[in-house]
């Protein structure tokens, strides 16, 4: 069954991970999370996808990340799909996340393997399953969440035991994968989940992409999505390899330094008042924010 034949618009095309913005104080900015969602949409993204770790939901209290999909929800008002983040290592909490969502009139829910203490196979599908079971809204697995990977054949069996399991986010760096996804489990649709390689999965069969990129740059990654659509492949790959790949290259240098720097480049921007992130989340050193908005300046981001 389709998204939209069951009442809940399909995901295509460019999903943009959404960033929570924090004011100065940690507090959740409504103001900046509000211009940041005018800034993507406005600027051609296809879909939200709000609450997930490039959101920082790990540093969320559960009521803040039900406040958020609120807000989020109030924001977007319907223009484009919504699909929400439930992750969490508690199952009961991502339950209560999911039905939240669904109240909302999300699209879909996104979740990730449990991050914390039980990685066994059984347990993770166990997780999967209760929480599909417990709405009747798309759920979409990630494959790489919390560095788990999915095989084919899970994801597989995954759908065929709960239905609403319809979507992968593929964040393995394999786009080939994304065909074998395809033929394995087709009624399980893939998205793209990695900034660096989503033209190879779209190229592979992916339906569309979900990435944090398309926070600071959202017209090159709907651009890149739009090029490859129109049959334009040369002009995809001129967007992703010579603005897309060395930008977000300079981001991740550093392992999970990622949602600072787009929020610095955001702050620099405009779009967001603040680049405050939360603990864990510790902020760039001098010498590295110069280097990430050097190098933007360069590649006329900023």
């Amino acid at each position: 069954m389709s998204g939209a034949a069951n009442g809940h618009r399909p995901l295509t095309g460019a999903q943009v991970l959404l960033l929570t913005p924090f004011d100065e104080d940690g507090e959740i900015d409504e103001r900046s999370l509000a211009a940041l969602l005018e800034y993507v949409i406005g600027a051609g993204i296809d879909g939200v996808v709000g609450g997930g770790t490039t959101g920082e939901c790990f540093t969320l209290s559960v009521d803040e990340q039900a406040r958020l999909m609120t807000l989020i929800a109030e924001q977007v008002r319907g223009r484009v799909p919504l699909t929400f983040g439930i992750g969490n290592s508690a199952t009961s909490v991502s339950i209560e996340l999911a039905r939240h969502a669904q109240e909302l009139g999300a699209d879909c829910v996104m979740l990730q393997p449990p991050y914390y203490f039980q990685h066994a196979p059984e347990a993770i599908d166990a997780h999967f399953l209760a929480v599909a079971n417990a709405v009747d809204i798309p759920l979409m697995v990630y494959d790489g969440g919390a560095g788990i990977e999915l095989s084919v054949e899970r994801v597989r069996s995954l759908h065929e035991r709960a239905a609403n399991i319809r979507y992968v986010k593929m964040s393995i760096p394999d786009p080939a994968k994304v065909g074998a996804m395809r033929v394995g489990a087709p009624a399980v649709e893939p998205l793209a989940g990695d900034e660096l390689m989503m033209l190879m999965g779209m190229r592979h069969g992916a339906i569309g992409s979900t990435v944090g990129w398309g926070n600071v740059d959202p017209e090159a990654i709907a651009g890149i999505h739009r090029a490859f659509e129109a049959g334009d492949l040369a002009g995809a790959r001129r967007l992703q390899l010579g603005k897309v790949v060395p930008a977000v290259g300079v981001c991740i240098t550093a392992k999970n330094a990622y949602i600072r720097c787009y929020k610095e480049i955001l702050a620099a921007k405009g779009v967001i008042a603040s680049s405050t992130t939360r603990l864990p989340l510790t902020p760039l050193d001098e010498i590295r924010r110069d280097e990430v908005l050097s190098v933007m300046r360069e590649l006329s981001v900023l």
